[in-house]
């Protein structure tokens, strides 16, 4: 009974050496000595436990959050980001005999929603440096301060006030809604590769997308209750591309993409020429 005792405890060590990784090289070294020093009296009735030194310490290496054995391809899916969309007029544009600016906004309400499948990152140089890119969708809402109505006129886009209704202008609010195919392409610098949750990042590149679906809403704040969705290109461009970059540090992580292309066609904008930039906190990064 002694016997199988020792034997199973001895079993128990052994079976522990071998998971562990984290053992000092020299207790390794001292561990197998013991062991074959003994190993021919072990089983025997007696034993002199002198001659058997279990070593002094054991060292576990448990991986921490954000510890990963990194692979020269990586996917991550579903990628979520989230800020808001700011409009940029090579101009004041006044309509209404100087009434109003027409592209002041809401910024509270002017939102832009990025959604990923998926983003892939391929190890350039020992995974601080990598090549990015994904595939996803791009959701633009353009909330407008002032009652702006916009619309086509023989294929030019038109942009008019709100008609006036017993000596006042009806009270209106509108947005242009607009959602993209994207692909982004970056080149991304981690510090600490081996936990990203102990790394900072940057990031910079481009990113091309095309248009897929787009609408104008009137929400009307007097006693008429219906509310006038369009659904129409409004002469926007059906192609854009611009300038992506990223910064951050673990979890947190932000965005901001520059559109180098106007947002609506040239040509047929009525001399309307609107950049627009993007900008915002990644939720869910890579």
């Amino acid at each position: 009974m002694k016997n199988l005792l020792i034997k199973l405890i001895f079993s128990a060590l052994l079976g522990l050496l071998l998971l562990t990784n984290g053992l000092k090289a020299d207790t390794n070294t001292e561990w197998i000595y013991s062991y074959e020093k003994v190993e021919n009296t072990l089983w025997s009735d007696s034993v002199d436990m002198s001659k058997f030194e279990l070593p002094n310490s054991l060292e576990l290496s448990i991986p921490g959050i954000g510890d990963r054995t990194k692979r020269n391809v990586e996917t991550r899916y579903l990628v979520f980001e989230m800020g808001v969309d700011i409009l940029q007029p090579a101009d004041d544009y006044i309509v209404g005999d100087g009434e109003v600016e027409l592209f002041e906004q809401r910024y509270a309400n002017s939102t832009n929603v990025n959604i990923y499948f998926f983003r892939q990152r391929v190890n350039l140089l020992k995974h601080h440096l990598n090549l990015e890119y994904g595939l996803g969708f791009n959701f633009h809402k353009i909330m407008f301060d002032n009652p702006v109505i916009m619309s086509r006129e023989n294929g030019i886009l038109q942009f008019d006030l709100a008609p006036i209704e017993g000596g006042d202008r009806i009270p209106v609010k509108t947005r242009l809604m607009s959602n993209y195919l994207t692909v982004p392409v970056m080149f991304n610098f981690e510090t600490n590769p081996s936990n990203t949750r102990k790394s900072f990042r940057l990031a910079a590149g481009v990113y091309g997308n095309t248009r897929m679906g787009s609408n104008f809403k009137q929400k009307f704040n007097n006693k008429r209750s219906d509310n006038i969705k369009d659904k129409d290109n409004f002469n926007l461009s059906p192609f854009r591309w611009g300038i992506a970059g990223q910064i951050g540090y673990g979890a947190f992580n932000f965005y901001a993409n520059y559109s180098m292309t106007d947002i609506f066609k040239e040509n047929r904008n009525s001399g309307y020429e609107v950049g627009m930039v993007s900008a915002g906190f990644i939720f869910i990064p890579f």
